[in-house]
């Protein structure tokens, strides 16, 4: 996965043209703020981030119709969240150990304490239980 990813990149780097004048003039735009609760913010386009002081950042970005998409990050507590209309998902590392996610009726959830995987559609579930057995609800 590693090569593809670095292969793109190195492929869109080479192309000129709208998409790397639309990157400087963003750039060129942004704006940065620290508040007086020291949260550094940064707005680029239509993406506003903030980072608080023990590492918590939060990436906003609003979309046509008023949708929003929202990642939230957090070093100190191994935390991600992603909150959109259309898929929510959460991850943790440590004690609560876990990946969820939902979209609609769909949910896809593991724990890392039981190692349990559990997929739902529908009112329909099926995974694999703490032996690594598949299980059908």
């Amino acid at each position: 996965a590693t090569q593809i990813v670095d292969t793109l990149f190195e492929e869109s780097c080479q192309r000129e043209g709208q998409s790397v004048s639309t990157s400087i003039r963003l750039l060129d735009m942004a704006r940065y703020w620290r508040t007086e609760a020291g949260v550094d913010c940064w707005v680029i386009g239509h993406v506003f981030i903030q980072q608080t002081e023990d590492g918590l950042v939060t990436v906003e970005r609003e979309l046509q119709h008023g949708d929003n998409f929202v990642l939230k990050t957090s070093p100190s507590n191994g935390k991600v969240k992603f909150d959109s209309r259309f898929v929510q998902m959460t991850a943790s590392l440590g004690d609560e150990s876990h990946m969820f996610l939902r979209s609609g009726d769909r949910r896809l959830h593991y724990s890392g304490q039981t190692k349990v995987f559990t997929v739902r559609n529908a009112g329909h579930s099926a995974g694999f239980d703490e032996r690594g057995e598949l299980r059908i609800f």
